[in-house]
């Protein structure tokens, strides 16, 4: 029996254009970018970033100067990735918590964590939204891992003091379905673009209202 449910953020409840960061750059580095998107992978920035490893400053400096551009032109790349989290999503949580406990895992840092904040207060008057809408909320810059380790899984089977096998997980990425699975969560892809609600509804997770 299924009693708890795991979402992803990014691309299952919150509506990403994951390329828009990739374009701004491009746009802004012109030839040196190939060279230093290379050395930034190398160095795993973007991953340490995710994990507390690199504070904001010193992730946006690390770009700006293997890019040439400015530490602020950075940050606006970065946001870049936004579009939004419809209504609907949220009063489909709501309900869902009426029968399941419903949580968060996110690969996920401090800027873009604050963004979301921000948006969720701006668009939807909503500044307890994580409370409100998730029995707990697990981002990997704050618990220092990320998706795909068995070891992100793991941590929240551990704190929410859930079982592998009443757990549930969606995620938009395979690599992070399949890391579920090997510590015995039932992963589902959700494809972007298609609506987690529908797919709740046909799966039986939520009643038709």
């Amino acid at each position: 029996m299924i009693r708890n449910i795991i979402f992803d953020f990014g691309n299952v409840l919150f509506d990403l254009d994951l390329a828009a960061f990739e374009r701004e750059m491009k746009a802004l580095a012109g030839e040196r970018f190939g060279a230093g998107k290379a050395k930034l992978l190398q160095e795993r920035v973007f991953e340490l970033y995710e994990t507390g490893g690199l504070s904001t400053a010193e992730f946006a400096e690390k770009i700006a100067l293997e890019l040439g551009c400015t530490p602020a032109q950075v940050v606006d790349a970065w946001n870049a990735i936004f579009i939004g989290m419809p209504s609907a999503r949220f009063e489909m949580l709501l309900r869902l918590r009426q029968q399941y406990k419903v949580f968060l895992l996110s690969n996920i840092n401090d800027l873009h964590e604050r963004w979301i904040a921000d948006y969720m207060l701006r668009e939807h008057g909503l500044s307890d939204y994580e409370s409100r809408h998730f029995d707990g909320v697990y981002f990997s810059h704050l618990i220092r891992l990320r998706k795909p380790t068995r070891e992100a899984f793991e941590y929240v089977l551990a704190d929410a003091e859930i079982l592998p096998e009443q757990t549930v997980f969606f995620d938009d990425l395979l690599e992070n379905v399949e890391a579920a699975t090997q510590v015995g969560i039932q992963g589902i892809w959700h494809e972007p673009g298609t609506e987690i609600g529908e797919r709740l509804l046909k799966m039986k997770f939520l009643n038709a209202q």
